[in-house]
């Protein structure tokens, strides 16, 4: 056992940093191990050998010492924190690479209304429906379906697939540069160029009261990866200032789903998204044991329907952006590489580690994270726990809900990803979460 001087002060359990090194390893994808060596722990890998030690008070503001043993004379770099220690033992293991920041989308502001425009039926945000799935699942039914409904008149629907895969081509004139009006009051339009510039522009015709709308709906196309679509309905200002995403619905064929999620890193990528799962073409085939198996492998907190010829509720399809309480559960299950964590710490969270704790996950998963939905209980306001929604490195600013989902005030996160190891999240936190307490009370000592 490392003995107690090492960490002066500090609460960071000395197990809880070995193992914390050793998933950081496997989470970079380099074979190596961490074990105690004196005073210090020894990190070898990439045939490489470093040394890490708790920083002395002479060495303040530095927390951690990482010095190579190859080079015993060489200064040791010193690291502000355990998210620092981990960026700097990244950097010397693991090639250089684009670095992920942490990137907050903007705050939403309603948009000014030009002199002589009409305003938009609804004065909020417009909600925006994400329909997905592999090819052949059945996106194009469900869609066709939702138009027919008179519950959904006054919706907008995009295709981001020009003449491939649309609605019906009786829909989309080849020849339009603008939304086709339809019978039932909805409108359907083709991504031309970017889909910031498809939405803004059909914002702008309905303030000019040209295109009527209450919602939209977006039809990607069966090879389509979700998150880019996310990030730029979150990280675009101006569309952030008119449209919020309402939810990712996602559709599994009943009968060639379990071998498309098998074969296709698309299809488990649309699936481990999902706020809604859809299993289609259920008149046509029972869904198996297996394929609802490897659906809640995938995305455990999803609610899974069941849809015979795209017939859904319309009330089933929309508001599932929104996280919802989830079951106290912490394990980790794992198909093909993409697995979820739920993290439930019993205490509550400080603020600042939070923050430290997103921005490591950003910058430190490498591009593993695909999603982060749930609630986290913060120690400066813990009966109003702080709504934490996040697509890949993009994540929207917190919420505070006036009240706690399901009455408890309790924190439940989930983070979908791809090849994360599945402990390495949870003791982040604690470590990250130590190091903040520490520093609190080090700073209220001081005062």
């Amino acid at each position: 056992m490392i003995p107690g001087h090492v960490i002066p002060g500090h609460v960071i359990p000395p197990a809880l940093l070995r193992d914390l090194l050793r998933d950081s390893l496997a989470l970079w994808g380099v074979a190596g191990e961490a074990g105690w060596d004196g005073d210090a722990l020894r990190v070898a890998a990439a045939g490489r050998s470093f040394l890490v030690r708790a920083a002395g008070e002479a060495d303040r503001p530095a927390r951690w010492l990482l010095a190579d043993a190859a080079a015993p004379d060489r200064p040791p770099r010193p690291a502000l924190s355990v998210t620092g220690l981990l960026g700097a033992l990244r950097g010397r293991l693991v090639a250089p690479a684009p670095v992920r920041r942490l990137r907050i989308a903007p705050r939403a502001e309603a948009p000014a209304v030009p002199p002589g425009a009409a305003a938009a039926a609804d004065p909020g945000l417009t909600p925006v429906l994400l329909v997905t799935g592999f090819l052949g699942s059945g996106k194009t039914t469900l869609v066709a379906r939702m138009l027919r409904d008179p519950a959904l008149s006054r919706t907008a629907v995009i295709v981001n697939e020009f003449g491939a895969v649309g609605i019906d081509h009786d829909l989309l004139a080849a020849g339009s540069d603008g939304p086709v009006r339809l019978a039932t009051g909805c409108l359907c339009c083709a991504v031309r160029g970017s889909l910031a510039a498809t939405l803004l522009d059909l914002d702008r015709r309905r303030r000019d009261g040209e295109a009527p709308f209450e919602r939209v709906v977006i039809e990607t196309s069966g090879l389509a990866d979700p998150a880019p679509i996310l990030h730029e309905l979150m990280t675009d200002a101006d569309v952030a200032a008119r449209f919020r995403p309402d939810g990712v619905v996602t559709l599994v064929d009943a009968v060639h789903g379990e071998a498309s999620l098998a074969a296709h890193p698309e299809a488990r990528q649309q699936a481990a998204l999902a706020d809604r799962l859809i299993i289609t073409k259920t008149d046509l085939a029972a869904p198996s044991p297996a394929l609802r198996g490897a659906l809640a492998a995938l995305n455990p907190d999803a609610p899974v329907m069941e849809a015979a010829r795209g017939d859904v509720p319309p009330d089933r399809l929309f508001g599932g952006g929104r996280p919802r309480p989830l079951p106290a559960r912490a394990a980790a299950a794992h198909t093909d590489g993409i697995g979820h964590v739920v993290l439930s710490p019993a205490d509550p969270v400080p603020g600042a580690a939070l923050a430290l704790f997103l921005r490591a996950l950003a910058e430190l998963a490498a591009g593993r994270l695909l999603r982060a939905k749930g609630f986290v209980r913060v120690a400066e306001r813990p009966d109003r726990p702080a709504l934490i929604q996040g697509v890949g490195h993009v994540f929207e600013p917190p919420e505070w809900p006036d009240a706690p989902p399901g009455g408890e005030a309790e924190t439940r996160l989930v983070l979908i990803a791809a090849g994360m190891p599945p402990r390495w999240p949870g003791r982040l936190l604690a470590a990250i979460s130590a190091e903040v307490r520490e520093e609190t009370l080090r700073r209220a000592a001081a005062a």
